[in-house]
Formats: structure tokens, sequence, C-alpha cells
């Protein structure tokens, strides 16, 4: 019963946590049912299947979210390597909790997921989708510490406050003090960095227009008429200097380029505002954003991750810099913490990414780009397709969010505090999951030498407590 109950707690925690319920604050406990579970005396066998079976059905939001959009086979192969992995952690921690000392086994979890789930993302084709760390996006003083380490600190944050709760229903009490107050220390953190002053305010907006993108089979024409119709609206936004057109929102040929992006560098340089639009070209297919700024010129951006395999574009290798602290990123290149930062790296202070969602899915995929934000210290102009288009500062706050799932055009636009740029974590990069693999590490060595004969027989026989005197017979 008791594996049953903790299984079922586990498993609605994560649901609630990372899908579409959106109820951050229990991804703060998410994994403490199952480490209490490890913590006690059942067969090895139980804890790892109670494990597995509720962390695959935290996962169950995926389905919500992309049934009948994607094959089944696009995602699970990075849901069974994370709930191994996870399953291997819990079971882990519990070895722990038995050979260790109390310190190692506070740390010993945190410390091993946020390393697996790094390297899972090192491999995945969709980056670091899935993390643990997106969960709380929503509670900005909780990811505060991405500025520092990246979003793996906040995985092992999250993890550190879920087993400081299961060591002290273990009667771990001096362990989860410490784990309760390194928390502590982390949103005061936290707290203390939401209250920095951000930089000038920019007046940004999104332009999403849902039912041409849905319309029949692209032409020249209905090209240039979408087209047409984003240049109208800009001339209607006032002082926004900054506009995101969608993902693909233009498809267009080749040959038609000049003649479908005209009437936007026109209202680029008439109003002095900087026009960045999705496009897509089908021969050979290209998936680019191109960046028509107010002085007549044009920068050229290529997605780098397509989703595979229904995008069979040719990934591009550029950074994706507009203009003075401007860049660009397109959709799934957000899901790459390592290629965001490269680009980060050169002093971007707001980050303009146009997108295509699977309309369910909106705030998921979107709160990874503010995580990016976060990590590297540059503020979040967002734009698309069936999902959400949001603005946010550099510290993860949404300044501005609308749907773009139904029907018409859909304007968003706000005044957003440029970022500060390139932080901690931009510069020294993912030295904290490799340190946390370094600890993991560490730990099992003990506990190995603790298993070892030698070391149990020392534990055994107790040293004698006085002088040795000698016996005649």
């Amino acid at each position: 019963m008791r594996v049953i109950l903790a299984g079922a707690l586990g498993a609605v925690l994560f649901n609630l946590s990372q899908g579409l319920a959106d109820a951050w604050a229990l991804a703060w406990f998410a994994p403490a049912p199952l480490l209490w579970l490890a913590y006690g005396n059942l067969p090895r066998s139980q804890v790892l299947t109670a494990s597995a079976v509720a962390f695959v059905a935290g996962q169950a939001y995926l389905v919500q979210c992309y049934w009948g959009r994607l094959p089944p086979l696009i995602l699970a192969p990075l849901v069974i390597a994370m709930t191994a992995a996870f399953a291997a952690a819990v079971l882990f921690a519990g070895l722990i909790f038995r050979r260790g000392t109390s310190w190692e086994t506070l740390f010993v979890f945190p410390a091993l997921w946020a390393a697996l789930e790094y390297l899972i993302s090192r491999v995945s084709p969709h980056g670091s989708y899935g993390a643990m760390a997106y969960a709380t996006v929503s509670f900005p003083a909780g990811i505060q510490l991405a500025s520092l380490l990246g979003s793996s600190a906040v995985t092992f944050l999250l993890c550190l406050s879920a087993n400081s709760i299961a060591l002290m229903a273990r009667q771990r009490r001096s362990a989860a003090c410490l784990g309760a107050i390194l928390c502590a220390a982390a949103l005061i953190f936290g707290f203390i960095r939401l209250a920095q002053p951000g930089g000038p305010p920019v007046e940004v907006a999104a332009l999403v227009d849902i039912d041409a993108h849905r319309a029949g089979p692209p032409t020249a024409k209905s090209a240039e008429a979408t087209a047409a119709a984003y240049a109208a609206h800009i001339g209607t936004l006032g002082d926004a200097r900054v506009v995101v057109i969608p993902e693909g929102a233009l498809r267009m040929q080749d040959a038609d380029q000049g003649q479908v992006l005209q009437p936007l560098v026109n209202q680029a340089k008439s109003h002095g505002v900087l026009v960045l639009a999705g496009t897509f070209m089908p021969a050979p297919e290209r998936n680019r954003a191109f960046a028509l700024l107010p002085d007549g010129t044009m920068r050229i951006y290529t997605k780098r991750h397509p989703l595979l395999p229904f995008e069979q574009t040719v990934p591009g290798h550029d950074p994706g810099l507009v203009s003075e602290g401007y860049a660009t990123q397109i959709c799934k290149d957000m899901d790459f913490a390592g290629t965001v930062r490269e680009t980060a790296a050169y002093g971007v202070r707001l980050m303009i990414v146009p997108a295509d969602d699977f309309v369910r899915d909106g705030w998921i995929h979107g709160r990874i780009a503010i995580m990016r934000g976060v990590e590297n210290g540059f503020a979040v102009l967002r734009a698309a397709f069936d999902g959400l288009a949001t603005i946010s500062d550099a510290h993860g706050r949404v300044l501005a969010r609308a749907s773009t799932t139904g029907a018409g055009m859909v304007t968003l636009k706000a005044a957003v505090p440029l970022g500060p740029g390139p932080t901690l974590y931009t510069r020294i990069g993912d030295v904290f999951p490799w340190l946390c693999a370094l600890l993991t590490s560490f730990i099992a060595l003990q506990a190995i030498r603790s298993a070892s004969p030698q070391s149990q027989r020392q534990r055994r026989v107790p040293a004698p407590s006085g002088p040795v005197r000698s016996i005649r017979r």
C-alpha cells in the first residue's frame, strides 16, 4: 500500500507541476514521496518500479499536448531515457541513505539528477526540453539561480527541497534543516535580484495572424497579401521600436523575396522600427528570420535546430545577431542552452523569437525561452503561432502575454527593460552539472569503500578502550 500511495502521489505532483496545470509550487515537493519510499526498508525492485511508473505517469501531459499532432516516437526516447535515469537516481539515493553520511544523502539525489538531466540534454534532439527546472518558471524568485549556474542549478534546488522533506520524514533532521537553509538562501538571492532595477525600457510588439497561417497552399500573391497585412498593423503600433512576426509567417520562393518583403521594409524605414519576420522557403527548405532594420539594411538568420523528422530544412550556423544588443533565435533553438549562450556572449540584451507551437503546449514551450533569458541576462520578445505571444524581462517576469490560437490578428505590446547582458552563467557555461557529476562520483566511491569487507570488519570490531596488558602463563 505504501508503494502505491507514494507512486500515485509522485505522479500527481509531477503532472500538475510540469504539465498544463502549471502548479509550480508542487515542483518543490514532487520527488519527495519516492525518496521517502527509497529511504525505507522496501525491496529495491519495488522502489525502482514505483519511481519509474510515477515519473512516466507524471509526463502524461505530453499526450495532452501532442496527441494527434506528433507521432509518439518523436518524444518516446526522451521520456524513456529520463524515466530510467530518474528511477536509478532515486534507487541510488536510497543506497547512500543506508551506507553514507547524512550530508551525502542530502546532496546525492539533487546532484545526480541534475547531472543526468544535463547529460540527456546534450544528446537529445530536443535539447533541454522536459527539464524539471522549467516547472517553476512561473515563480521568478525560484529561478534566479540560473543567472549564476544555469537551469541545472534550478533543477538541483527543486530536488534539494524535495529531498529535505523526505529526510525530515525519515528523522534525519540535521540534514533536512541544512537543505531548508540552502533553499531559503537561494530564494533570498532570488528576491534580491528581482529588486534590482532594469535597463532602459523599449517598446516592443508581437503580431500574429493565425488565419493567414492556416490558409490554403501558399502562392506569391498570398505571401504578398500576408506581408501587406502585417505591414498595415505595424503602422498602428505607435512608438514600438521592435516588432516580431512568427516563424514561417511568410511562405515564399526565393524569386519572390524582394517583392514580398517590400511592404515590411518600407514600414521599418518610415517608422524607425526593427521588423523581424519569420519566413519559410520550400526549395531547398529553409526556415529563416529576416531582420529588417530602420536604415534599410537586412540581416538573415537560419534556424539551427529543426524539429526532425518534420523539418528537413538546412540548419544554420550563424549566431543570430541583429543589431547592437539585439539577436534572434527561432523557436526550438531556445531549447538548446548552449546554442543560446553562444549568441548571448555577444552582449545580447533583447532576444527576438519567432516560433510555432502546438496549441496546448504554448506555455510549456514558451517558459523555456523565458528561462534562457534569466540564464543569460536578456529580455525576450516571443511570437508563436498556435500558442502564446509573450514579453518577459531578463528576470523572467512576464510583462504581457496573449493566446494566438484564435481567429484574427493578435497584437501584443509592452515596454520591456533591456537586460543587463551576459551573466556569470553566460561566461562560465555548464560548470555546475559537471561539478554535480564529480560530487556524485565522490559519494559513490565513498559508498563502495564503506561496503568493502575490510571497512565492514573495522566497523564491527571495536578498538580497545584501555591499555592492553600482557598475560603470562
